[in-house]
């Protein structure tokens, strides 16, 4: 377009230097637009600049969840090796997760469609979805103990999510199978018994 509206001004402008001067003029008119643009689409997308926010990773679990945060801490500096531990599943890019996430435990569902694209199936995370909601609000403690053994779990995380998540959480049975070794608050967890 801008070559045709180009050509035919060559065409009816006489003088080279008129040429030049809408070429110029056209030019300009366009470069400016494209600055403008890049201004306003870069600013709405990164949004104030001015405003640090570091590179901290865990910084959201202080203002969303600083019990959870703090129970995190305790697990980083705490615990050696890599038990399973228990936690809420949820849905991608969500709060969900956030102790394996931040510990590199291994827990026993993550992000349920991240899992599912990993193995190419939904046939691994689908029955974990029932069975971490099984773990937490059964009420029969037969059937919380089979599954701590079907996957090993030796952690158990309750904290705002898993109490937000299950609306019938079960807690009094993880005490029966472990003992509380970190509470802050309503934020607790339970290492299990074999």
């Amino acid at each position: 377009i801008i070559v045709r509206l180009v050509s035919g001004i060559k065409h009816q402008v006489s003088s080279v230097f008129n040429f030049y001067s809408v070429f110029f003029i056209f030019s300009l008119l366009f470069f400016i637009l494209v600055m403008v643009y890049s201004y306003f689409a870069i600013n709405s997308y990164y949004g104030n600049l001015q405003v640090y926010y570091g590179l901290d990773g865990t910084a959201y679990l202080k203002n969303s969840y600083p019990t959870d945060y703090e129970a995190i801490l305790w697990l980083n500096k705490n615990i050696k090796g890599q038990p399973v531990i228990l936690e809420a599943q949820g849905d991608s890019y969500t709060d969900f997760a956030r102790v394996s996430a931040n510990t590199g435990l291994p827990t026993v569902l993550g992000w349920t469609v991240h899992e599912w694209l990993w193995r190419g199936t939904y046939d691994v995370p689908a029955p974990r979805i029932e069975e971490v909601k099984t773990l937490y609000e059964a009420k029969e403690l037969n059937t919380t103990e089979q599954l701590i053994k079907k996957y090993n779990i030796e952690l158990v995380f309750v904290g705002d999510l898993e109490r937000q998540k299950y609306l019938n959480l079960n807690e009094q049975k993880f005490e029966s199978l472990g003992e509380v070794v970190f509470q802050a608050y309503e934020t607790r967890i339970y290492k299990l018994t074999n």
